[in-house]
């Protein structure tokens, strides 16, 4: 039973066959002429055409590229540089820590005032976007308890006070409704390999919003983003823009079915689910903690369930609705009450809590 937290998703059933095609006809064949006989050049503009759907952006808009820490540092950076006279980044202080890292890197690098200013809770967002505030950066989902953002509400928000968003939404995309062009997102980034299903070293994507992709200059200038690429010019000059499958109903179900058995079948046993109650306001994972989490998680695997660990005390089940079955979730929460029914996880073998 396969509920991690999501960190990394279900395999497509035909990738094996995909990479070795790749592989074979592609490097060991083809080599330099792949470029043009597999149109490599323009898989990072076909794939974000291909998934705009589950974003909610329009075609042309979203992009896959690089990793989500470079993709962060790209967007937060474009987006800080659009009004320098506002330069203050809001974010939440249990933010994903590399999201918080890029904006700490970020003003050191960038000076003119730069600054980050933490939230600690949703009620003090409305008091943080003083006028001082050029961007406002969050995770649509809580990567621990599952909460969601109402990007529409936050939007439109920040737009009131003049204020640029990005959103992170790897821990949303392709498990919950995404809809970034319909509330007004600004910019938003994401990683391939969770819910996306894109496997180990996926390229993560970028969202900009048609109004701002032509204001400035790229924060990283390079030869695959120049106009055209093979003049081989010896200055720069920006390419322009950025060059739903309907699984919530799902989605919905198989959460309301984790939340109501982990408390019907491991309440007594001391589980709590941490994820709020209110499907609209979850992500794509149900948290829950337990005094003896980390143990629990170890023996579940023993018990063959895969789940994820979050200090100190949150155990985590990701219901991607691309892989996961209801008997699954039901087949998961049995063998949770066992493992705590038995107290099997307090084995001093469960001790050493892997990643």
């Amino acid at each position: 039973m396969y509920l991690d937290g999501n960190s990394i998703g279900a395999m497509p059933a035909d990738a094996a066959a995909r990479v070795e095609r790749v592989m074979l006809d592609g490097w060991r064949d083809a080599r330099r002429r792949g470029w043009n006989r597999y149109d490599w050049l323009e898989k990072p503009w076909r794939m974000g055409e291909g998934l705009a759907h589950i974003l909610g952006a329009g075609s042309g808009d979203v992009i896959f590229c690089d990793n989500t820490t470079i993709n962060l540092y790209k967007i937060l950076g474009y987006a800080w540089q659009l009004d320098r006279a506002r330069p203050v980044i809001v974010t939440e202080a249990l933010n994903f820590p590399t999201d918080t890292y890029v904006a700490e890197g970020l003003t050191r690098f960038a000076g003119g005032g730069a600054s980050v200013r933490r939230i600690d809770k949703p009620a003090e967002l409305d008091a943080a976007l003083g006028r001082d505030v050029g961007v406002l950066y969050l995770s649509y989902v809580d990567y621990r308890t599952s909460r969601r953002w109402n990007m529409a509400e936050v939007n439109d928000l920040a737009r009131s006070r003049g204020v640029l968003t990005l959103w992170d939404c790897s821990h949303a995309a392709g498990a919950v409704s995404v809809d970034l062009a319909g509330t007004g997102a600004d910019f938003a980034v994401g990683c391939g390999y969770k819910y996306l299903c894109g496997g180990p070293g996926a390229p993560a994507w970028l969202y900009v919003h048609p109004r701002h992709q032509e204001r400035a200059w790229p924060v990283i200038a390079g030869w695959m983003g120049h106009a055209d690429v093979f003049a081989f010019a010896p200055t720069y000059e920006p390419l322009r823009g950025v060059k739903r499958e309907d699984l919530e109903w799902k989605h919905r179900s198989l959460s309301e079915l984790t939340i109501a058995l982990l408390e019907q079948e491991c309440g007594r046993f001391g589980v709590s689910v941490t994820s709020p109650r209110k499907y609209d306001e979850q992500g794509g994972h149900i948290g829950f903690s337990h005094p003896g989490a980390g143990s629990v998680c170890e023996a579940l695997l023993e018990h063959g369930v895969v789940s994820s660990f979050r200090k100190p005390d949150v155990v985590r089940f990701g219901v991607s609705p691309v892989a996961i079955s209801h008997e699954d979730v039901w087949i998961a929460v049995s063998r949770l009450r066992r493992v705590l029914e038995s107290e099997v996880w307090r084995d001093p073998r469960f001790k050493k809590v892997s990643v």
